[in-house]
């Protein structure tokens, strides 16, 4: 009889096995299935790294790190990687496909201008912030005759501003050493070491020296409407890869609009005074200085690109004719405006 039994026991227990196995398969299966599509919407949507050249870290180009620190890129699927180096080398990596995307735009348009496949794809800046400061002793533009000025490159908006400063001053520009320092950085040094007598510089280095005691002599944006700090792309890429300009184009126009915003203000200062480590009145300063030129939705009006045009070509000498459209392409940033735009759905 117990025999019987644990024979009869057994059976039971194979019995409820055979009824559990298909069970058991049935939730690793489920499990599988929803365990393997959320790995692969993890990579799917795992922002794609971009890297883009910036010539120092002002203000200038502060809504990069503003519009990453708040979310803006990577809700749009981009990781901007930003390398810092001189705008020359910059262009130069750009065309040869070693950088994904520039932010300086003076040098990019001197580059456009000598024929290589570039465009301007998003103004960051409608018109200048850059400011000539001197040394504490120097009180006008005048007193800059036979001394050495600092420029980050001779073709870029920075040193062409320069000259035109001096132009306009009624300075012999050939009177005037004009010194490449390759970056912001370097100029700032050469300024504070006295190697220079003077440099341009955009908020909140102008405000800084100020306080220290250094001259500002002149606003870049009252001499000429050139264009410094934006997005530039080569014209491969944006056939190859559009999509990766326009999340781009969608973060920074998003950023440029929350910055503009006066209930963000307070919020705007804060992120200066801590970016900058610069105490809060000077934060204060710089900010207004540098909202002045901020474009408020990533264009800048054709007259004053036309007459950039007409400055490039006389400083450089080109008798080619260009246009607005020959140095742009803002079908991606219509696209963005158009979706923000948009009423929600």
């Amino acid at each position: 009889m117990i025999h019987l039994f644990m024979i009869g026991k057994r059976i039971k227990v194979l019995s409820d096995l055979q009824k559990w196995i298909p069970e058991i398969f049935r939730g690793a299966i489920l499990f599988l299935a929803l365990a393997v599509p959320a790995q692969l919407t993890h990579a799917v949507s795992a922002p794609t790294k971009i890297t883009i050249h910036v010539p120092s870290k002002s203000l200038s180009v502060m809504p990069y790190y503003f519009g990453m620190d708040k979310g803006f890129f990577s809700s749009e699927q981009v990781e901007p990687q930003l390398v810092v180096m001189a705008p020359p080398t910059a262009i130069a990596a750009l065309v040869a496909g070693e950088l994904d995307f520039s932010t300086t735009l003076g040098a990019a348009t001197s580059a456009i201008m000598r024929g290589l496949p570039l465009k301007r794809v998003f103004y960051v800046q409608a018109e200048p912030s850059h400011a000539l400061v001197a040394q504490p002793e120097i009180k006008s533009v005048k007193e800059l005759n036979g001394k050495i000025l600092a420029v980050t490159a001779m073709t870029d908006a920075v040193g062409m501003s320069a000259a035109l400063i001096l132009k306009a001053n009624g300075l012999d520009t050939s009177r005037v050493t004009l010194l490449a320092t390759q970056t912001t950085d370097n100029a700032y040094k050469s300024l504070v070491t006295r190697r220079v007598a003077a440099t341009l510089m955009a908020p909140p280095y102008t405000e800084e020296l100020q306080a220290k005691g250094y001259q500002r002599l002149a606003e870049a944006k009252n001499y000429a409407p050139l264009s410094f700090i934006g997005l530039v792309a080569s014209t491969e890429s944006l056939k190859k890869n559009p999509q990766k300009a326009q999340g781009l184009i969608a973060a920074l126009h998003r950023t440029l609009v929350y910055m503009h915003n006066p209930a963000n203000r307070n919020e705007v200062v804060q992120y200066i005074a801590g970016y900058h480590k610069i105490d809060l009145a000077l934060a204060k300063k710089a900010f207004a200085s540098q909202m002045l030129s901020y474009s408020k939705d990533g264009t800048k009006p054709r007259g004053a690109v036309a007459r950039e045009i007409e400055i490039y070509r006389e400083t450089l000498k080109i008798a080619k004719p260009f246009t607005p459209d020959d140095l742009e392409d803002m079908s991606l940033l219509k696209k963005v405006q158009n979706r923000a735009a948009a009423p929600a759905r």
